[in-house]
C-alpha cells in the first residue's frame, strides 16, 4: 500500500511544502535470517544476490526525497520564482475616506539626484506658515521624522484650528493631522518622485482641511517646475 505524507517546513523564512512516500516507514521491517538459513540458500542465486547488493547501496526512496526537499529552496532561489517585494512606507487612503488624501509629487528632470530633491521638499514644507493659512492648521506644525537623507521618510504633524468641532469632541484641543511623504528614485528612467499621504486622525471629514494643506505646498513645488496633480480625496477617486 503506498501512502502519500504532506510536510511542510521553514527555511530562512520561506515556507516549503512537499509530498512523500510513507510506504516504506510503515511496512513491517524484515527480520534478519538466521545464519544457519543463510546458509542454506543455493549458489544459484549468486546473481540476484549481487543485484540485491547493488540496490542497496542506493539511497532509499525516502532518503532521496529528504535530499530534494532540502535543496528545493536552492532551486526555488535559482529560477527566480521567488521575489521579495520593497516595502511601501506611504499605506493608501482607505476607501470612500473623506479625510485622507493620497498623491504624487514628480520632480522635474533638472532634479537628478534625491539629495537635490530632498532640500527643495525641506524647503517647501518650511515655508508653510506656522500659523496656517486659508483657515486651516492654525495651531503650527512640527517634524515628526526627517529621514530623506536615509530611507527617504519624512513626517510631519499639523494641529487644527480649534472650532465647533474640536470644542464639541475633542475637549477643546486641536485636532492633529498626519503628512507622511516618501522620497524616491526609478530604477528604470532615474525619475524623482514623492509618495504623498495627507491624513486626519480623527473624525470622518474634515472641512477640506487636507486638501488646503497640498494646495498650498504643491503650488510651491510647481513654481519651480515640479508635476503636482489636484488633490483628491479617496471618495473622489
Amino acid at each position: 500500500m503506498k501512502v502519500l505524507t504532506f510536510v511542510t517546513i521553514t527555511i530562512n523564512g520561506l515556507l516549503l511544502s512537499s509530498f512523500f512516500d510513507a510506504s516504506d516507514a510503515l511496512a513491517p521491517q524484515r527480520q534478519p535470517q538466521p545464519k544457519a538459513q543463510r546458509n542454506a540458500i543455493n549458489n544459484d542465486t549468486n546473481e540476484s544476490s549481487t543485484h540485491d547488493k547493488y540496490a542497496a547501496s542506493l539511497p532509499s526512496r525516502r532518503d532521496a526525497l529528504k535530499h530534494a526537499f532540502l535543496l528545493s529552496p536552492i532551486a526555488i532561489l535559482a529560477t527566480g520564482t521567488t521575489s521579495i517585494q520593497p516595502a511601501n512606507a506611504i499605506e493608501a487612503c482607505k476607501s470612500n475616506s473623506h479625510n485622507c488624501i493620497r498623491t504624487s509629487w514628480t520632480a522635474p528632470s533638472s532634479v537628478t539626484s534625491t539629495a537635490d530633491a530632498a532640500a527643495i521638499l525641506r524647503d517647501v514644507l518650511n515655508s508653510y506658515p506656522q500659523g496656517g493659512q486659508a483657515g486651516v492648521d492654525c495651531n503650527g506644525w512640527k517634524i515628526a521624522k526627517d529621514s530623506l537623507d536615509g530611507d527617504g521618510i519624512l513626517k510631519l504633524e499639523y494641529k487644527s484650528c480649534v472650532g465647533p468641532a474640536a470644542l464639541a469632541i475633542n475637549l477643546g484641543q486641536p485636532f492633529i493631522d498626519d503628512l507622511k511623504l516618501e522620497l524616491g528614485k526609478s530604477e528604470k528612467d532615474g525619475s524623482i518622485a514623492v509618495q504623498v499621504r495627507s491624513s486626519s486622525r480623527m473624525g470622518s471629514g474634515d472641512l477640506y482641511v487636507n486638501r488646503k494643506r497640498l494646495e498650498y505646498l504643491g503650488k510651491k513645488l510647481k513654481d519651480v517646475g515640479w508635476s503636482v496633480p489636484n488633490p483628491k480625496y479617496a471618495y473622489e477617486m
